[in-house]
């Protein structure tokens, strides 16, 4: 096998993953590659079709299977060199550059007739194996932890696999590379399941394709170019249905990413002006409270008095109220602590913390290594400053508190002044740490900007942010999320762009066999025929399964056998008749000839030796005689003119009396099977006799066009009923289904050909649209009617027929010349 086809197939899957879910690709060793994923998604497909277009198609331009590979080649040199030799990936970092090279070697067509891949699998096989074996370690746990129980026994089987194939042809032993190849599929397979454990899609999809290039090997398939009728047509929808597919699914695909994505930055801002916005309304919140308690009158007589007994008793009562705050103080102009709803006062700490317009203060420790902020709130007595009233906000409370931003987002609130995290919504995180912000975000929260960011955090995950600062504080809040996750709509959405773009192609390609096969049946028939009239069989003949292309074709070569064994009959009938015409004329003519002849003879000899004419009586009997045969020569000659001609046309139909009702139960009859499938069939008895002339035949075919149309498109455990209305002159029958129904738009044109009711075609995959027509000319030949309703979609529908019981008498054909019937007749 050409190592060009998984070498396509690798190119072909890289490229719709990246493609299609390019956020998937958040790795840290991708960091450098991610700006650009879809375009190297691009080129991959587009390169990986080059491929295929060329391989299938060998008279393709040179040029196409050129750019196919350097295309590859160098997006795959990029993702090597970034994603293998940059990270130190070791089995990439070996297998890409093999991989690079069987592509470029097979350029030649001369070298596409060595097994490349072969060699290429067994030496990725020992030198996979025998690191397996001697340096385990090159093999990671972190990567390959599903097969580290059974890792020296793959490399074992890698290496004795490998040196199989590397061994030169057995004559004796023809199995040996085959059986081989079939043992490297395993421990192929035996990578694929385990980086398909670990997540590692990219490079499971390699090994698959590895594996099953093995197991092709192994059973000697080789993918050539199709000859047949059925291949060209699954080649050809292959390529009409994928590259149109793959092109309006990745556009419509980067639309809908584009939309999506836009919506997501705009719910991630929103999301941190949201969280801001409560920030805020808690500072007020506790600010307000202060205001309250400030300006009760028994607080401000007591601070007025400077009386620590009656104050002590307002700021504990109020602190336990407000489980926000950890302590309230009340500070006299000084800065000494009047009065506190703790037994230790933070008054000299908090000080120096507050300067003058101070709204919030700097975060802190406070007793028992517990953060806080302080809200301060002046009091004046007589509008003269006396000191001050501060609430010792609690950041664990703060950052334990619930909001709606915190359910689908981490959380940070930072002082700017600092740079330390005042909340944090991620559990164990600790609090007043030096914030680890990645620069972009670094940057917005530094200028305010309010804007979603995609960057690396300090984990090496790819996320997205956004910064929005807290009115009226110092503060900023910075909301981020996984990328993957915050695009998983995304890739939920381009998963099933991709499902539905694989299940239209592999469906595309299994009614074009279903339509191939048709074709090449009859095609094959024609083969066969025309090789048995080749053979002198004119006998043979094809039947002409539809009234299409295929079967006009039929139609004509039995007309044109027809006539070749009439000419044939005819020949050797005028062969026949000629030798024995020429026998008979010889002997007949022969015969009147032979005593005009003697007669005339002796006449002669007579008159000349006779001057006086003396044997009258003689010579009147011999000329009596002459005149008689004369007279039968005559006779002789005027059988001989053939002039009689047959003329003879086809008949339509043969109109015969028939009861139509045992017609009915014997389609009924074929039909009773499909009870197993869940449908019933139910017959109404007629009212009446369903007697008149009719074609049996062709009545029993439009019965079965409709029913099976019925059975076709209704549900399991649905009904199927066939009831009559009768009158003297017509019989009208109804078959009736619980299926899908027909739309009103395509009610109108539902019996003309080619055509069939819109919500069918993408449910139901079977059929040409010609059975309902060639009912209606079956029933317009006979006289009647056909027509179908339907309330509309999943309504079920109703197919009426109406048969008048004396059908029309057919027209008789227009007279011909004589040639022309005598072809007529042999046609019929």
């Amino acid at each position: 096998m050409a190592i060009t086809w998984p070498a396509a197939l690798i190119g072909l899957t890289f490229g719709v993953m990246m493609a299609y879910v390019p956020y998937e690709f958040g790795v840290a060793s991708f960091r450098p590659l991610y700006p650009y994923v879809r375009q190297i998604g691009i080129t991959y497909l587009a390169s990986s079709l080059a491929l295929l277009g060329a391989m299938l198609y060998p008279h393709a331009p040179r040029w196409l299977d050129v750019l196919g590979r350097l295309g590859f080649i160098a997006v795959t040199t990029v993702y090597w060199w970034v994603l293998n030799v940059l990270s130190g990936s070791f089995t990439g970092t070996l297998l890409y550059p093999l991989l690079f090279t069987g592509l470029a070697l097979e350029a030649r067509p001369a070298m596409r007739r060595q097994p490349l891949f072969r060699l290429f699998a067994a030496v990725v096989g020992v030198l996979f194996g025998g690191t397996m074996v001697l340096a385990p370690e090159r093999f990671p746990a972190a990567i390959y932890s599903h097969l580290s129980p059974v890792l020296e026994l793959t490399g074992l089987l890698f290496m004795a696999s490998g040196f199989a194939l590397l061994l030169p042809r057995n004559p004796s032993r023809p199995w040996l590379p085959r059986a081989a190849a079939g043992a490297l599929a395993v421990p192929f397979g035996l990578l694929a399941w385990a980086l398909g454990r670990g997540h590692f899609w990219m490079g499971m999809a390699v090994y698959v394709i590895l594996a099953l290039g093995c197991v092709a090997e192994a059973v000697t398939w080789r993918p050539r170019a199709p000859r047949t009728v059925g291949w060209k047509l699954l080649r050809g929808l292959a390529f009409a249905g994928l590259v149109p597919l793959l092109a309006l699914g990745g556009l419509a695909s980067f639309l809908a990413q584009r939309a999506i994505e836009a919506q997501v930055r705009d719910d991630t801002v929103r999301a941190a002006l949201s969280e801001a916005d409560f920030l805020r309304r808690h500072v007020e919140a506790s600010r307000e409270a202060l205001l309250l308690l400030r300006d009760s009158p028994g607080f401000s007589a007591a601070f007025a008095q400077g009386d620590r007994a009656q104050l002590e008793p307002y700021l504990s009562n109020f602190a336990s109220h407000k489980r926000s705050f950890d302590a309230i103080l009340a500070l006299d102009a000084r800065g000494s602590v009047l009065a506190s709803s703790s037994s230790s006062p933070e008054g000299l700490r908090v000080l120096p913390l507050l300067g003058p317009g101070t709204t919030v203060s700097p975060p802190f420790m406070g007793p028992g290594r517990r953060p806080q902020v302080a809200v301060p709130l002046p009091l004046t007595v007589g509008g003269e400053h006396q000191g001050l009233l501060v609430a010792l906000l609690s950041l664990e409370r703060l950052s334990s508190a619930p909001s709606p931003t915190a359910k689908r987002f981490r959380v940070q609130v930072l002082d700017r002044r600092t740079l330390r995290v005042l909340r944090d919504t991620t559990g164990g995180a600790p609090l007043l740490s030096e914030a680890r912000l990645p620069t972009p975000l670094a940057a917005a929260v530094a200028h305010s900007g309010l804007r979603a960011l995609e960057a690396f955090d300090a984990g090496d995950r790819h996320i997205l942010g956004a910064a929005a600062p807290v009115p009226n504080t110092p503060w900023s809040v910075v909301v981020t999320q996984e990328l993957n996750v915050a695009y998983a709509a995304i890739t939920e959405m381009s998963a099933a762009v991709v499902g539905l773009l694989v299940s239209g192609v592999l469906l595309a390609l299994a009614l074009s066999q279903v339509v191939a096969r048709d074709v090449i049946c009859r095609l094959t028939a024609l083969r066969e025929a025309t090789a048995a009239l080749a053979a002198g069989d004119v006998e043979r003949r094809v039947e002409a399964e539809e009234d299409d292309e295929l079967g006009e074709l039929a139609a004509g070569f039995n007309e044109m056998v027809a006539r070749i064994g009439t000419a044939q009959a005819e020949l050797r009938e005028a062969v026949r008749t000629r030798e024995e015409f020429l026998c008979v004329a010889s002997h007949e003519l022969r015969t009147p000839l032979t005593p005009l002849k003697g007669f005339a003879s002796l006449t002669l000899q007579r008159l000349e030796k006779c001057a006086d004419f003396p044997e009258r009586e003689w010579l009147l009997k011999a000329l009596r005689s002459m005149s008689r045969q004369t007279q039968r020569l005559g006779r002789l000659v005027d059988d001989l003119l053939d002039t009689a001609r047959i003329q003879s046309g086809r008949l339509e139909l043969n109109c015969q009396p028939v009861d139509l009702l045992p017609v009915v139960h014997e389609v009924l009859e074929r039909f009773e099977p499909r009870g197993s499938q869940g449908l019933r069939f139910e017959l109404e008895p007629p009212p009446g006799s369903l007697q008149g002339v009719w074609d049996e035949a062709r009545l029993d075919q439009v019965l079965t066009n409709l029913l099976s149309n019925a059975v076709r498109y209704s549900p399991q455990g649905g009904t199927v009923r066939i009831s009559f209305d009768l009158s003297s002159s017509h019989v009208e029958l109804r078959v009736r289904d619980e299926g899908i129904g027909i739309p009103p738009e395509s009610v109108t044109r539902l019996f003309h050909p080619f055509c069939r009711a819109s919500n069918a075609t993408p449910r139901h995959f079977g059929g040409l649209g010609l059975g309902l027509f060639i009912c209606r000319e079956i029933i317009e030949r006979h006289g009647g009617t056909i027509w179908a309703e339907s309330p509309g979609p999943q309504q079920g529908s109703c197919f009426h027929v109406r048969l008048p019981r004396v059908a029309p008498r057919a027209p008789s054909p227009p007279p011909e010349t004589s040639s022309s019937s005598g072809t007529a007749s042999r046609a019929a």
